[in-house]
């Protein structure tokens, strides 16, 4: 085996290139959605060695595919009509 399959194949060479695959998105990548790559691999990267990482990584998963739902299910005791130029509060006793 050749010394640069060996390094190719080590952990310094990872983090070598999830730093050029984040510089190449910071000055390449226009203002998208989503997660680039190179914060996801360090995520993921940090997740192998810090033993909490893993959980926060799932928790956060989790979090985003929650839905948000409007309001606390409550009955509704106030209403704004905005067209009308109309509010009714009802304020609890």
């Amino acid at each position: 085996m050749s010394l640069g399959f060996l390094f190719a194949m080590s952990l310094p060479a990872l983090v070598v290139a999830l730093f050029v695959l984040a510089m190449v998105e910071r000055f390449v990548r226009r203002r998208g959605g989503g997660t680039p790559m190179a914060t996801a691999g360090i995520g993921e990267l940090g997740a192998t060695f810090e033993m909490g990482q893993r959980e926060e990584l799932e928790f956060r998963k989790e979090e985003r595919q929650l839905r948000d739902e409007e309001g606390d299910a409550a009955p509704p005791r106030s209403h704004v009509d905005l067209d009308g130029g109309r509010a009714v509060l009802k304020l609890p006793d």
